[in-house]
């Protein structure tokens, strides 16, 4: 019999398609932990002993400094993982937000380590992993330092895009979450929203979301 464990576990894509033997191996060392909106998994600078998987919530991982200011990174969603790149430094870079109540499966450091230990598919996965991460951070840097606001809003419209119930294009995050995601203040955000809709790029709907009206020309703003 498979638990619920073991068919989260299969769900998650790093994971998919390993030998049963090993996610059961997995499963049996995990842990299961609630948090509320609005809590810390922890800090930047904590030790971060666990490696972490979503099963529900939302986690934002965000960087931020002592006067306040905060770069998100990115939203961690359900069957993603967090804690790769830190699990083996004296302290984590970027702090950890859970946004929407959340259940996460956690997995000790040594567990972790001897579940890698037990297969080089597992290794070679979990690399692939860590580099598509360094690859994000990387591309993040690049378009913070050499690209201005209205790009990177631009950018973040277009990527956190979806569909609603009408087929309508909208994006669905804040002025305060796009703000921590271009690496602004809400201010300014809100002035770069005014001058997209001026321009009929974007509109606002009834329900105050954002309306992706020419994903074209955005696509033109980002370079």
């Amino acid at each position: 019999m498979h638990g619920p464990e073991f068919q989260f576990l299969q769900s998650i894509g790093i994971l998919s398609g390993l030998d049963d033997h090993l996610i059961h191996f997995l499963a049996s060392r995990l842990h299961k932990k609630k948090f509320r909106k609005g809590e810390h998994i922890f800090f930047q600078g904590d030790k971060v002993s666990h490696f972490y998987f979503v099963e529900m919530g939302r986690v934002e991982i965000y960087k931020s400094d002592m006067d306040g200011r905060k770069l998100t990174l990115w939203f961690i969603e359900p069957k993603g993982t967090f804690c790769l790149a830190t699990l083996h430094t004296p302290g984590a870079f970027a702090n950890a937000l859970v946004i929407e109540d959340a259940m996460l499966y956690t997995l000790k450091e040594k567990d972790f380590d001897d579940f890698v230990s037990q297969s080089g598919e597992i290794a070679t996965r979990l690399v692939h992993c860590m580099s598509q991460k360094m690859e994000l951070y990387s591309t993040m840097v690049n378009d913070m330092a050499f690209k201005g606001i209205l790009a990177r809003l631009a950018k973040m419209l277009l990527t956190y895009q979806q569909l609603d119930a009408s087929g309508t294009t909208i994006c669905k995050l804040s002025q305060g979450d796009l703000a921590s995601l271009v690496g602004t203040c809400r201010e300014v955000v809100a002035r770069s929203l005014k001058k997209l809709r001026d321009d009929n790029i974007v509109a606002t709907s009834p329900s105050r979301q954002i309306v992706i009206i020419q994903p074209d020309k955005l696509k033109k703003l980002c370079k």
